[in-house]
C-alpha cells in the first residue's frame, strides 16, 4: 500500500529533521523551509497532511493555510499548525485560516505521532466517503438516463402497440383477398407464399398485442409460463441475429399455472433468454436450449447457451446492479446492456419465494436455472 504523504513546513532545519525522524518510517515526507516553498510543494507533492509552522520567512503560516484552502482539491487535506503560538486568539486565527488543529512547541514525539495517526485515519475515511459519493453520483446519473430511456421506450411501445393494432384490419383484407385468389388459382405457389407470410404477420401481431395487454395488468393472475416463454421467443425473433443466427431448442413440459404479475415473469425470463442470445454473439456455435418442468414441488426453467461463458471471479458479481461486461451503447449490432436485467430479474423471482442460479464454463456456455415453489402462489 502506498504511504500517505506529509508536507513538513518549518524554517528550522532541526525541527524538520526531528519530525522526519519521528514520522519517516510510516509516511512519505516532503519538507519546505518557508511559505513560498510550502505553497509550491503542496501543488506538486499533493500531501494528505501538512504540518505547518506559523513564524517563517515569506508568507506566514496563516497566509499559507489560507492559500492552500483556496485550492479546489484541498478540502480533504489535513492541516496541523506546529507552533509556540498557542494562545486562544492565535489558535482561533489559525482555525479561521483553515487549520484543523494545533500542536504546541516544543512537542512530545509520541503526541505528534498519535495526532498525525488520528488525522490520517480521518483523511482515509473522508477519501473513501468521497469515492463512494462519486460512485453514487455516477450510478444516479446512469440510472437517470436509464429511466429517461425507459420512459421514451414506454412511449414508443404505446405508439407501436397502436400501430400494430391498426395493421390488423388491412392485414385481414390481404388474407381475405389471398384466400379468394387461392380458390381461383389453387396451383399458384406465389399465392400460397403470400398466405403463409400473412399468417405469420397475423401471429406476430397477435403475440405483440397479447404481451402488451398482459404486461399492462398489475394484478395477480394465473400465468401459463410455457406460453409466456414461447411468446418471449417469438418477440425476440424481431432481432435479425436471434432469428437467423441462433438455433433455439425448446423442451417445455406441462407445469401448473403460476399466480403472479405477468410483467415480473416476462421481464425476468425474457432478460435471461436475451442475455443467453447475447452471450453467443461471437460464438461459432449458437444453440439456445430452454427447458421447463416439475422437480418435486418446484417449477424449474433452465436456459442454456453455447456462448462465451462466465469466469469464476465474475460469477459472484453478475447479479450486482449495474455490473455488466456489455457497453451501454454500440454503433453496430453488438449487444448492449445496463447491468440491471439480472439484478432486477433475481429480485422479482425471489419476491415469489423463488431463486435464480447459474452454472458456467468459460468458453463453453452458461445455464441459468429459475426455481419457483408451486405451494406458494406468491410471496410478495
Amino acid at each position: 500500500m502506498e504511504k500517505k504523504k506529509i508536507l513538513v513546513v518549518d524554517d528550522s532545519r532541526s525541527i524538520r529533521e526531528a519530525i522526519c525522524q519521528i514520522l519517516g518510517s510510516d509516511y512519505q515526507i516532503e519538507t519546505a523551509a518557508d511559505g513560498d516553498a510550502a505553497i509550491a510543494a503542496a501543488k506538486t507533492f499533493r500531501p494528505d497532511l501538512v504540518l505547518l509552522d506559523i513564524n517563517m520567512p515569506g508568507p506566514d503560516g496563516y497566509a499559507v493555510c489560507q492559500e492552500l484552502r483556496s485550492e479546489p482539491l484541498s478540502d480533504f487535506i489535513k492541516i496541523l499548525m506546529v507552533s509556540n503560538r498557542t494562545k486562544l486568539d492565535e489558535r482561533l486565527k489559525g482555525y479561521q485560516s483553515g487549520a484543523d488543529d494545533f500542536i504546541g512547541k516544543p512537542f512530545v514525539p509520541e503526541e505528534l505521532l498519535a495526532k498525525v495517526r488520528v488525522f490520517m485515519r480521518l483523511k482515509t475515511a473522508e477519501d473513501e466517503l468521497q469515492r463512494l459519493n462519486e460512485a453514487l453520483n455516477e450510478q444516479v446519473a446512469i440510472r437517470t438516463r436509464q429511466l429517461l430511456d425507459a420512459e421514451k421506450m414506454a412511449a414508443v411501445g404505446r405508439y407501436a402497440a397502436g400501430i400494430v393494432h391498426n395493421l390488423s384490419n388491412p392485414l385481414q383484407a390481404i388474407m381475405g383477398i389471398a384466400q379468394l385468389l387461392a380458390i381461383r388459382n389453387p396451383d399458384e405457389k406465389n399465392i400460397m407464399r403470400l398466405r403463409k407470410a400473412a399468417a405469420q404477420m397475423k401471429k406476430i401481431i397477435g403475440t405483440i398485442l397479447n404481451t402488451c395487454h398482459r404486461e399492462s395488468i398489475e394484478a395477480l393472475v394465473p400465468i401459463d409460463l410455457n406460453e409466456m416463454i414461447r411468446d418471449q421467443i417469438e418477440l425476440l425473433r424481431a432481432d435479425p441475429f436471434f432469428k437467423h443466427q441462433v438455433q433455439t431448442i425448446t423442451e417445455l413440459t406441462p407445469v401448473p399455472t403460476y399466480k403472479g404479475i405477468y410483467l415480473h415473469f416476462s421481464q425476468s425470463i425474457g432478460n435471461l433468454i436475451k442475455n443467453a442470445s447475447d452471450a453467443m454473439y461471437e460464438s461459432e456455435t449458437r444453440i439456445l436450449n430452454i427447458k421447463s418442468g416439475m422437480e418435486g414441488e418446484e417449477i424449474v426453467i433452465r436456459i442454456s447457451d453455447s456462448g462465451c461463458g462466465i469466469s469464476e471471479e465474475r460469477l459472484d458479481r453478475i447479479f450486482n446492479p449495474f455490473y455488466t461486461t456489455k457497453p451501454l451503447t454500440a454503433e453496430d449490432a453488438r449487444p448492449t446492456g445496463t447491468g440491471l436485467g439480472l439484478a432486477s430479474g433475481r429480485e422479482m423471482i425471489e419476491s415469489y419465494g423463488g431463486a435464480i442460479t447459474v452454472e458456467s464454463t468459460l468458453g463453453k456456455g452458461s445455464r441459468f436455472t429459475v426455481r419457483l415453489p408451486v405451494k406458494k402462489e406468491t410471496a410478495r
